[in-house]
C-alpha cells in the first residue's frame, strides 16, 4: 500500500545568522588572504634583496616579510586550499540564503567572488543583505 501525501515546508530566515556566521568567518578569511598575500610577495623581495644586496630600504612590513619567509611558505603549504574552502563556504551561505527564499542568485557568484578578491568585511554583508 502506497501513500501519496504532499509536504509542504516553511521557513524562516533569521537574518542575523547569516551576517553572525559571515562575521565568525571574518578572522581565519582574513587571516588566509593576508597570508597568501605575503606568500606572493616573497620572490619579489628575495630578488630585490640579491639585487640590491641590502634590505635596509625597505619597510619593516616588508623585511618581516623576508625574514619570515620560510615560516610564511611552510604555513601557506600546511593548508594550501583553505582559502578555497572559506570562498567556497561563503559561496554556499550565499546560494543557500536566496535558495530558502525561492530565488535563485548564482548569476551573481561572479560578483560574490569580485567581493571576496578585494575582502572587506562591511562590503560582504552589504552585498549579503542586498541582493
Amino acid at each position: 500500500v502506497q501513500l501519496k501525501s504532499s509536504v509542504i515546508l516553511f521557513a524562516d530566515i533569521n537574518e542575523d545568522s547569516v551576517n553572525h556566521t559571515l562575521k565568525m568567518i571574518h578572522p581565519k578569511l582574513e587571516y588566509q588572504l593576508l597570508l597568501a598575500k605575503k606568500v606572493q610577495l616573497i620572490d619579489a623581495l628575495k630578488e630585490l634583496q640579491v639585487h640590491e644586496g641590502n634590505v635596509d630600504f625597505l619597510i619593516p612590513e616588508y623585511r618581516s616579510i623576508l625574514e619570515e619567509a620560510s615560516h610564511l611558505l611552510e604555513e601557506y603549504k600546511k593548508q594550501p586550499a583553505h582559502l578555497e574552502r572559506l570562498y567556497g563556504m561563503i559561496t554556499d551561505l550565499f546560494i543557500d540564503k536566496f535558495k530558502f527564499k525561492g530565488q535563485n542568485v548564482k548569476s551573481k557568484v561572479s560578483l560574490l567572488l569580485e567581493i571576496l578578491d578585494n575582502y572587506d568585511l562591511n562590503s560582504l554583508m552589504g552585498f549579503f543583505d542586498s541582493t
